[in-house]
């Protein structure tokens, strides 16, 4: 049996339209006895079965949406790629990823390959790398004449789309606060990048929390250093050996766990205890979160929630005539382990 063999080889072979041999696979009665015996011969010789795919797309109703997002090698975009992917299927739809890396724009093929295949919507996943994208907005455009679109990100100006997203701004704000109440006085905010996307947002909160609780904002406890683990360990190292003992903070507030992850062994790496010496909050809540050493308290963004929810939305606008754009902004959940030193109580820290 050929793999690759498809209705248009049938056709040929038996000498007569696809739609001819469409017909006699779902068993109408319009087709000649002689007629549907040849094709059935072939179809037979060749153990052909049909695409689900082609034959979705053949009624009128493919059942497979589009998945747009950066690359899911990071275990926030895994981990919505995953809820997003069992919510579809526990609908009865498919799913197609389409991975983007944080430097790449979406293409015209992107989107004229989603078109191609006529998809019923599509779910965009951005927020730290979407702003760099000057084509962005138009390329979801373009698309949104297709299909509807949910993204989870901040409103894009110009698209009218569903948008689903966490206000970062007062996230940040929040592990800011948690570690004033327990006596940090010097804070500092390391990784992403406050000219990016949502980790500006980020940074925006933390800048924003230190001036309402009246804390200095040193200019030193800004490091914009990346997105990972290695990211953690540069800021450290800057951080520590740029500033003598008594002018060292005592809490970090991470752009996300990986670069808290990174910060933690290079703390430990440089003699300090955790959380005695220095506390760390990081934010995305992690499957790794309660393994660290200290388990580390971070800010749960709910990305299982946002992807059902897109999923649910973009099936819900498949069947309105009228395309939808609302905006919902989901609170975030501070989770606090050891890595804060909640458990030490209030201390007084310089």
């Amino acid at each position: 049996m050929n793999k690759k063999l498809t209705i248009y080889d049938i056709a040929r072979e038996a000498g007569v339209s696809t739609a001819t041999v469409t017909r006699v696979m779902s068993g109408q009665n319009n087709v000649r006895p002689a007629t549907r015996e040849r094709v059935q011969q072939v179809i037979d010789l060749h153990g052909y079965t049909p695409s689900a795919i082609a034959r979705d797309l053949e009624n009128g109703n493919n059942k497979t949406l589009g998945i747009i997002m950066p690359s899911v090698t990071s275990p926030y975009f895994a981990q919505l790629f995953s809820a997003a992917e069992d919510e579809a299927r526990r609908n009865g739809y498919s799913v197609l990823l389409y991975q983007l890396p944080a430097n790449q724009e979406i293409e015209s093929e992107v989107v004229n390959e989603l078109i191609r295949r006529r998809l019923e919507g599509a779910f965009f996943v951005g927020g730290i790398w979407e702003a760099c994208k000057p084509g962005l907005r138009a390329a979801l455009s373009h698309l949104n004449q297709y299909m509807p679109i949910v993204a989870i990100c901040p409103p894009i100006t110009g698209l009218d789309c569903i948008c689903l997203y966490n206000d970062l701004i007062s996230c940040v704000r929040h592990a800011v606060r948690h570690l004033h109440v327990l006596g940090h006085r010097r804070i500092a905010f390391i990784g992403g990048s406050f000219q990016v996307g949502g980790s500006g947002a980020r940074g925006q909160g933390f800048l924003e929390e230190l001036r309402d609780l009246g804390l200095p904002d040193i200019p030193a406890y800004h490091l914009e250093g990346g997105f990972d683990a290695e990211s953690g360990e540069r800021s450290v190292q800057r951080l520590l050996s740029s500033l003598p003992k008594e002018q060292q903070p005592t809490a970090l507030v991470a752009f996300n766990d990986l670069v808290a992850l990174g910060a933690i062994k290079q703390l430990k790496l440089m003699g300090l205890k955790l959380p005695d010496d220095m506390a760390i909050i990081g934010c995305d809540n992690q499957f790794f979160c309660p393994y660290t050493d200290p388990p580390l308290t971070s800010i749960d963004l709910h990305p299982d929630e946002h992807a059902r929810s897109a999923i649910c939305e973009l099936l819900m606008s498949k069947q309105s005539s009228v395309r939808q754009s609302f905006t919902i902004v989901r609170d975030a959940t501070l989770v606090v382990r050891e890595s804060c030193g909640a458990k030490l109580g209030y201390r007084r820290l310089g």
